[in-house]
């Protein structure tokens, strides 16, 4: 297709950003906004007021009311032309008026312009590690890729200044043809920037006044942003460029006939009216969409035409915890379709899932760049989201990394090969950008690059802390949420030792360990250090119980007397909100967390809990070890 995009008759529901998770658990109703546009494609080439006239006869004979008049807007994908109703109607009401209009013989076809809407991500300032880089494996690809000399189309609110981003856009274009919905007063324009996607309650049909989510600012920085800045975040494609698309205003919505037009740009498709850019994107990234059983005519045209130029397009999945068929552009074909996984790596609750959705990427906790304004813009800061909108970016930026490493690689191609390398997953596959760039799998059966401390547990492995258990298949696992016993924690900080040279004493140190038992040696020489002197059985004799599992509070003072016992003097005000300052262990706990070994979890006001009395896991043990070993 080498024509403009038209904008039909049928009205387009808006598509908004993916809707904000109110909690990990919980999913978001599909929403269908109504509209007030149809994309129509004609016959021939009508003037504007024979295509006017075409639209209220077919509203009068459907009986549609609000759509007696009509306004041509513009023209979006393969020449149609976008129409303006009097009024928004809901989507039935406008696909009845496009059934309608499609027995006219004037008209090719009609659809309704759909409202999209961003998959948004809920403002949460908490700060934190981006735990989700190395679950797609991003920090191993970057010793062969970073995205250098790719650039990423994203399509969404638009981004604001901000010192992770400013630096990496190479072009942008505004494509919300309407001055009322874009919050900037006027139309299409060449200034990308986010002015902010809130709205009134009457305005966006909300019980309540929408904030501006800065969504594409979020969906930017995961991507691309910059690194080595002094801010600790980074992009998954860090050298990636990016093209900005604005598509989603007011109430973090937008038409699917500006969106397809933004696609065709970003592509290097001409779009009539808007100038051509000055570079194109190796591949577009689209978290948004709408619900729809079926993807849009015009918006099929549009990616085809995309993926015909070699552009790949990501979609994400949607955030209604439904099949993913029922939502577009994610149920578009030749579109790599996105769903969100946990910190465990996992299917996110909320994420839509199905034969539809071609990878799973992280979309719980995800650290990005964002705004502090409540309305306009303010100041740039970053802040963590959840969504399959923040999952999408993570593919978005592999396919960079890919197109960096073979840019001769077609979209087909490097679907493909992003599909093959992926994890298996209980539910669909998860990306593994390391994997599809010719690393090395994952050490242990039970582990996958999608899941919280995945890095750590590898070093254990590879530091020969821990083999796993070997299974009948020949494989290993770690089995990352079994609780660390007592005797498996001698054996791990006896090996992180370097397993030093000691002879195990004839006698035990310990009355419930015995000579030769799994760990004796282990146990002895911790004993002999003084890491651990056990419990006085009061006749004389100790006792180590070598089964019970590790608490939190005595895995801090284990860690504390292996690094030598440090100077150090315990804060009057206790780090955390459960820890007392005196209580057993306080002060090994508070110097835990002076070192960043820990930061406990967080309460949601400001303040850590440390759950000083839980058993230690597998993997958080992996990660409080690798912290240990990098810090003396």
């Amino acid at each position: 297709m080498a024509g403009a995009l038209l904008v039909g008759l049928i009205a387009v529901a808006p598509v908004t950003a993916v809707e904000t998770i109110p909690s990990p658990a919980s999913a978001v109703p599909a929403l269908e906004l109504p509209t007030d546009r149809i994309i129509v494609q004609y016959t021939g080439t009508p003037s504007e007021a024979v295509r006017e006239q075409v639209v209220e006869r077919a509203a009068q004979t459907a009986e549609v009311p609000g759509a007696e008049e009509a306004e041509v807007l513009g023209t979006t994908v393969a020449g149609a032309s976008v129409v303006e109703l009097s009024q928004e109607l809901p989507v039935a009401q406008v696909e009845e008026l496009a059934e309608q209009l499609s027995t006219d013989p004037a008209v090719v076809r009609a659809t309704a312009d759909l409202r999209v809407v961003g998959v948004r991500l809920p403002n949460d300032d908490r700060y934190g590690e981006q735990w989700s880089l190395p679950a797609v494996q991003a920090p191993a690809a970057w010793s062969k890729v970073t995205g250098r000399a790719t650039v990423i189309g994203v399509i969404d609110t638009g981004i604001t200044d901000h010192r992770d981003l400013s630096s990496k856009v190479v072009g942008g274009y505004d494509f919300i043809a309407e001055p009322s919905a874009s919050n900037d007063g006027d139309g299409r324009d060449p200034d990308y920037h986010d002015p902010g996607d809130y709205g009134t309650a009457v305005t966006c049909g909300r019980s309540s006044d929408v904030r501006s989510s800065w969504h594409g600012t979020h969906v930017a920085g995961i991507t691309a942003a910059a690194t080595n800045n002094g801010t600790d975040l980074a992009g998954v494609a860090p050298e990636a460029q990016l093209l900005i698309g604005r598509a989603l205003g007011a109430c973090n919505a937008g038409y699917l006939s500006d969106v397809a037009d933004a696609i065709l740009w970003m592509a290097g498709a001409p779009v009539a009216g808007v100038p051509a850019a000055e570079r194109t994107a190796d591949v577009i990234n689209l978290s948004l969409g709408s619900a729809a059983q079926t993807c849009d005519y015009f918006y099929q045209l549009a990616i085809d035409e995309a993926v015909s130029r070699g552009v790949p397009v990501v979609a994400a999945a949607g955030n209604n915890n439904v099949d993913a068929s029922l939502n577009t552009p994610g149920n578009c074909e030749h579109v790599i379709t996105v769903g969100a996984t946990g910190t465990d790596g996992r299917r996110a609750s909320f994420s839509n899932h199905g034969p539809t959705v071609d990878l799973y990427a992280p979309g719980e906790k995800i650290l990005s760049t964002s705004n502090t304004g409540t309305t306009t813009p303010r100041t740039g800061t970053v802040v963590h989201g959840a969504g399959t909108s923040a999952a999408a970016p993570h593919v978005a930026a592999a396919v960079a990394l890919l197109r960096e490493q073979d840019p001769t690689a077609t979209p087909a191609q490097i679907e493909q090969r992003l599909v093959a390398t992926a994890a298996l997953l209980p539910n669909g596959r998860g990306l593994e950008i390391g994997t599809a760039l010719g690393i090395a799998p994952s050490p242990f059966a039970d582990l996958i690059h999608l899941q919280e401390h995945y890095p750590d547990m590898v070093w254990m492995h590879a530091s020969g802390i821990t083999t796993g258990w070997a299974q009948a298949d020949g494989t290993r696992t770690y089995r990352p949420t079994t609780p660390v016993a007592r005797d498996a924690m001698a054996a791990f900080l006896y090996r992180l030792a370097g397993s030093p040279d000691f002879r195990a004493p004839a006698v035990s140190p310990f009355h419930d360990v015995r000579v030769g038992q799994e760990h004796y040696t282990e146990i002895a020489w911790l004993h002999s250090t003084g890491i651990a002197t056990g419990w006085d059985n009061g006749d004389g004799t100790a006792s180590f119980r070598p089964l019970a599992p590790v608490a939190r509070d005595a895995m801090a003072a284990f860690l504390y007397r292996y690094a030598g016992t440090p100077a150090f003097e315990a804060p009057a005000v206790s780090p955390f909100t459960d820890v007392a300052p005196g209580q057993e262990h306080y002060t090994e706990m508070a110097w835990l967390a002076s070192t960043g070994i820990t930061t406990g979890w967080d309460t949601g006001d400001g303040t850590a809990s440390f759950h000083s009395l839980s058993p230690v896991h597998r993997d958080a043990m992996a990660a409080f070890l690798h912290r240990l070993h990098t810090r003396l």
